[in-house]
C-alpha cells in the first residue's frame, strides 16, 4: 500500500470531488472486505474516466479525497479554489452561473480519453511538483504510473447513503446556526431568492425556495419549504440541477462562505492556522463529515428537539378522496385517522414517509398508480405494502423485529380471526382531529380465567412436572406492550390478543377459555401436517424459541431449569454410548 499511499498526498481541498462534466464521473468506495484495510483514510474515490473509449487502458485510480483536503488545511488556510472550479455557467438552467466543483480546472474534451488523461495528470502533477520544489512531502510524478494506478485496488464501489445523514438533529443543529446568521452575510444556498409574505424568523430562506414560473424567479414563502428532491432530481433538469449537484454546490457552497470569514478575522489577528473553536462556526469540508457514521435518533430524543411545523395538522384522515362524504361509494373501508404529530417522532426525518415531496400521499399515489409521479404504485399499496419500509405495515414490521416483541411476533402467531380484526384498528372513521386514547391494559387478573402456574407433564416420566409461571409471564408481556405505543394500540383491539402469541391458532371455545396445548399437538408429528408438530416439539420450539428470541433465561439447552429429575443420583449415573468410540 506504500505506492497508494504516495499517490493520495496533497491534490485538492473540498469533501466532493463529484464531476460535473459530460459522462465523466467520480464513484465512491469502500474499502474491500476480503483484502487487508487500508492504511490512510477510509472511503476513497474512484476515478474512471474512459471519455469515448470502451474500456479502461490503466487500472482505476483509488483517490483519498479527505486526505488530501485535511493536509492542505493543515498547511494553509487553504479553500475548494485550490483544486476546483467553483463558479461555472450552465447553458441548461436559467440562473447562468451556478456553484460547481469541477476538477480538473483546465478545460478539456470529455468525449476524448487522452485529453481527459492529460487534464488529469496536468493538475495532480502540477501540484505534486510545486510541493517537491517547496521541500514538502508530494505525490508521484510522471511516469511512476503503477503508484497512481494500482493493478489490485482495495476498493470497490458503494453508493452513498443520502438520507440517513440529514435527520432531525442535523436539521436543528442548522436552524440554530442560521438564526445566528449576520442579517448582513449572504449565505443563501441559491442566488437571489425573494421572500413573498411574512418570514420565518428562523432564516429559512437560506436553503428552502420554490421557483416561479411567473416571475422566473426563485422565492421563498412561508409554510412551503419542500424536500430538496421535490425539484432537484436524480438527473439535471429545466431549471433544477441533479441532487447530487446541487447538495454538494449548496452545502460545501455555504460551509465555504462560512469559513471564508472565520479565515479573514483569523488573518487580521495574525494567526494562519484555526483552532477548534474556530472550525465549530463552520460546517465540514470533508466527505466523512457529512457522510459518515451518524447515530440513529430515537423517539425519545427526537420528541426532546424542536417540533418541525409546515402547517400539518397534529391528526388527519387518510384517504384517497379529499372529500368523500360526498360520495361514500368512492370507498370500500372506513377513514383512517392518522396521528401525524405522534408518528413525526418515529421516523428519523420528514423523508423517513414523504421520501420525494411534503405533498398529500394522493398527490403521488393515485388510484390505479401514476407510473411518472409515484412509480405506479397506487394509493393503496403505500400503506399495506409488506417489504416497503415506508408503508405503515411495513414500518410496523419493522418494529416488531424488537427483541421485547419478537417473542410473539418471530413468526406468525396470531389466528386468523386476530388478523381480520387489525383492519378496524386503522379503519375506524373520522375522529374529528381527536388523537384516540387507548388505555394500558391492566395487570391484575382473575386467576379462574388465567391460572397463575401450569405444570406441563409431557416428560413425567423421567422428569418432575415443568412449572410454568403463567401469570407472571403475561404480566411481563402486558407491562411490554403498555410501554409501547404502537403495541398498546393494536393489541387492544381484542382482549386477549397476547393470549395468541402463545395459543396460536386456537378457537375458543366456551366451556374452557383456550383448550390446552394436547388439543392440537396430542399426536405425533406427521409429513401430511408439517406444520403441527407433537406436543413435546411444540412445548420445546415455543417456550425455549420465546426465551431464544427475547433474550430471556433459562435458554433451550438449560434443560434442568424446567426439568427437575425424580431421581437425579440415578440420572447422573447414566452413561449414552457414542458411537464409534469404544467404551
Amino acid at each position: 500500500m506504500g505506492t497508494v499511499t504516495k499517490l493520495l498526498s496533497i491534490i485538492c481541498v473540498c469533501a466532493v470531488s463529484f464531476a460535473v462534466f459530460g459522462k465523466t464521473r467520480t464513484v465512491h468506495s469502500e474499502q474491500s472486505e476480503t483484502k487487508a484495510p487500508l492504511r490512510v483514510a477510509p472511503l476513497p474515490i474512484l476515478l474512471d474516466h474512459k471519455g469515448g473509449a470502451a474500456e479502461l487502458e490503466e487500472p482505476v485510480v483509488a483517490f483519498n479525497h479527505d486526505q488530501h483536503t485535511s493536509s492542505l488545511r493543515v498547511a494553509k488556510l487553504e479553500d475548494c479554489s485550490t483544486c476546483h472550479v467553483l463558479k461555472a455557467r450552465d447553458k441548461k438552467l436559467r440562473n447562468p452561473e451556478v456553484t460547481v466543483f469541477k476538477f480538473p480546472k483546465a478545460s478539456f474534451d470529455e468525449t476524448d480519453k487522452t485529453s481527459i488523461m492529460y487534464a488529469y495528470h496536468n493538475a495532480c502533477v502540477s501540484c505534486h511538483r510545486k510541493r517537491a520544489s517547496q521541500g514538502k512531502k508530494a505525490g508521484p510524478e510522471i511516469g511512476q504510473c503503477g503508484e497512481c494506478h494500482v493493478k489490485k485496488a482495495e476498493a470497490r464501489r458503494v453508493v452513498w447513503a443520502w438520507h440517513p445523514i440529514f435527520n432531525y438533529a442535523s436539521h436543528a443543529g442548522h436552524v440554530q446556526a442560521a438564526e445566528k446568521f449576520d442579517p448582513a452575510d449572504k449565505l443563501g444556498v441559491a442566488k437571489d431568492v425573494r421572500i413573498v409574505g411574512e418570514t420565518t424568523g428562523k432564516r429559512c430562506e437560506t436553503c428552502h425556495h420554490i421557483y416561479d414560473e411567473n416571475q422566473k424567479t426563485l422565492i421563498f414563502q412561508k409554510d412551503s419549504e419542500n424536500s430538496c428532491r421535490a425539484c432537484h432530481k436524480a438527473v439535471d433538469e429545466r431549471n433544477a440541477r441533479s441532487m447530487d449537484k446541487v447538495a454538494h454546490a449548496a452545502c460545501i457552497g455555504c460551509h465555504m462562505k462560512l469559513a471564508e470569514k472565520v479565515k479573514k478575522e483569523a488573518e487580521l489577528q495574525g494567526r494562519t492556522q484555526l483552532t477548534a473553536e474556530d472550525k465549530k462556526r463552520f460546517g465540514p469540508f470533508e466527505c466523512t463529515g457529512c457522510h459518515g457514521e451518524h447515530k440513529t435518533l430515537k423517539p425519545n430524543e427526537i420528541k426532546k428537539l424542536p417540533r418541525l411545523v409546515r402547517g400539518q395538522k397534529d391528526m388527519m384522515d387518510v384517504s384517497l378522496y379529499k372529500d368523500p362524504n360526498k360520495d361514500p361509494n368512492l370507498i370500500r373501508m372506513k377513514l383512517v385517522p392518522f396521528d401525524h404529530k405522534v408518528h413525526e417522532s418515529t421516523g428519523q426525518f420528514c423523508s423517513t414517509c414523504h421520501h420525494h415531496s411534503l405533498e398529500r400521499c394522493s398527490s403521488c399515489h393515485t388510484l390505479l398508480g401514476d407510473l411518472k409521479k409515484g412509480g405506479g404504485v397506487a394509493f393503496e399499496q403505500i400503506f399495506h405494502h409488506i417489504s416497503a419500509d415506508q408503508s405503515c405495515i411495513g414500518c410496523h414490521n419493522v418494529a416488531k423485529r424488537d427483541e421485547k416483541c419478537a417473542g410473539c411476533h418471530r413468526r406468525q402467531v396470531a389466528s386468523q380471526t386476530s388478523c381480520q380484526s387489525a383492519c378496524t384498528v386503522c379503519h375506524r372513521g373520522p375522529t374529528e382531529g381527536k388523537p384516540i386514547e387507548v388505555a394500558p391494559s391492566p395487570l391484575e387478573f382473575d386467576k379462574e380465567k388465567v391460572p397463575e402456574k401450569v405444570n406441563i407433564k409431557v416428560l413425567e416420566k423421567e422428569f418432575k412436572p415443568a412449572e410454568m409461571p403463567h401469570q407472571k409471564i403475561i404480566k411481563s408481556l402486558t407491562a411490554i406492550s403498555n410501554d409501547n405505543s404502537l403495541a398498546r394500540f393494536f393489541h387492544a383491539a381484542k382482549d386477549e390478543t397476547l393470549c395468541y402469541g402463545c395459543h396460536h391458532n386456537t378457537p375458543q371455545v366456551a366451556a374452557r377459555k383456550f383448550p390446552g396445548c394436547e388439543a392440537c399437538h396430542s399426536r405425533p408429528f406427521s409429513r401430511e401436517e408439517p406444520g403441527r408438530p407433537g406436543l413435546m416439539a411444540a412445548f420445546h420450539q415455543q417456550c425455549a424459541g420465546c426465551h431464544k428470541a427475547m433474550g430471556q433465561k433459562p435458554q433451550s439447552l438449560d434443560c434442568k431449569k424446567c426439568h427437575a429429575p425424580k431421581d437425579a443420583a440415578k440420572t447422573l449415573q447414566t452413561t449414552i454410548p457414542l458411537r464409534g468410540i469404544p467404551e
